[in-house]
């Protein structure tokens, strides 16, 4: 077989590179592109607000364009100040190195949790039956509580003796007299508080002591000790509102895969820890096998757990309102 001359040669390969510029940039529609838009030459791309998009709440439709563009200029913005922010050299900043680790750091780890608890299982039917019936407090026999609260900026040296006066105090028949008189006694005592009323149902206060609440009559009272200080919570008024088995099964679902991704988060660590040869060195390794005390740790035998945080009197927690992993209320988010 004879190779083709090199005129016909030339020929053949003048007419592919046609061929190959006819296929990418022939046609004179518009070439889609990923690149949203460019910001001093750095491009933003639909990748970066479709994440945005993402950490939204359900957006409507008719909405869904103005929402990008609203994002698309939050993220100029941001383009532009991190141009500046280079610009003057602060990526090399000591405090900006270590902050972009300590994300880093976050993102990774999260991202293997996210890996481990994705396998959670979603509860079964029976599940779901038997979670309602071993439950009545938070569905049968629901009840929306009000509170008048008292939050006191207190250390714990303070805590016994706040709750003997209060003791001491509801211990007499006019229970409306109670906090106002315990009022007048941290004033004299030159203890901060703040009081508030707080209206919640019973899947925003936590499962572990909904029965207690559940059992409380008007004018009760619930002592919750904390890091900051205490919170005094007084039973004004209640109000029954059932739930239905069909109303509960969604939320109930979700507690119950919340609570499943919370253990399989817990063993992983467990099983890390006892995997890992960990030292602490220095100050820290006289602190090793030492447990902290836990806010509320302070209470006697048969005293109701902390429903809350108290915060500092300027901005009182009510109960109910402490980040708890075991609460309903990570269930049952939303129901008032």
């Amino acid at each position: 077989m004879s190779l083709p001359s090199r005129p016909h040669a030339l020929r053949c390969a003048f007419t592919l590179a046609v061929v190959a510029l006819a296929g990418c940039g022939g046609s004179d529609e518009p070439k889609a592109t990923q690149v949203a838009a460019k910001v001093n030459g750095d491009e933003i791309t639909v990748h970066q607000i479709n994440q945005a998009m993402q950490r939204l709440a359900s957006v409507p439709e008719a909405q869904a364009k103005q929402a990008q563009k609203q994002i698309l200029d939050r993220l100029v913005d941001q383009q532009l100040l991190v141009q500046q922010a280079v610009e003057k050299k602060l990526d090399r900043d000591p405090r900006v190195v270590q902050a972009i680790e300590a994300a880093r750091r976050q993102i990774l780890a999260q991202a293997y949790v996210e890996q481990v608890v994705g396998t959670a299982q979603k509860a079964t039917d029976e599940t779901v039956k038997e979670f309602y019936a071993q439950h009545p407090e938070l569905f049968q026999e629901r009840r929306v509580y009000r509170f008048a609260q008292m939050a006191v900026a207190a250390p714990a040296d303070r805590h016994d003796a706040i709750r003997a006066k209060l003791e001491e105090l509801d211990k007499q028949s006019d229970k409306a007299k109670i906090l106002p008189q315990l009022a007048e006694w941290l004033k004299s005592e030159n203890l901060q508080f703040r009081v508030t009323q707080a209206t919640q149902g019973a899947e925003q206060l936590p499962i572990e002591v909904l029965p207690k609440y559940h059992q409380m009559k008007l004018g009760d009272l619930m002592f919750a000790p904390g890091a900051q200080g205490v919170v005094i919570s007084q039973l004004t008024a209640a109000q029954t509102q059932p739930m239905s088995e069909q109303q509960a099964q969604p939320f109930i679902e979700q507690y119950l895969q919340n609570r499943e991704r919370a253990k399989l988060s817990d063993e992983e660590m467990k099983r890390l820890r006892s995997a890992a040869k960990i030292e602490y060195v220095g100050d820290f390794a006289k602190l090793e096998g030492q447990q902290p005390s836990a806010p509320g740790s302070d209470q006697p035998a048969g005293q109701a757990p902390a429903a809350a945080q108290p915060a500092a009197p300027e901005q009182p927690a009510a109960a109910g309102e402490k980040a708890d992993e075991d609460a309903i209320a990570k269930g049952l988010k939303g129901l008032k």
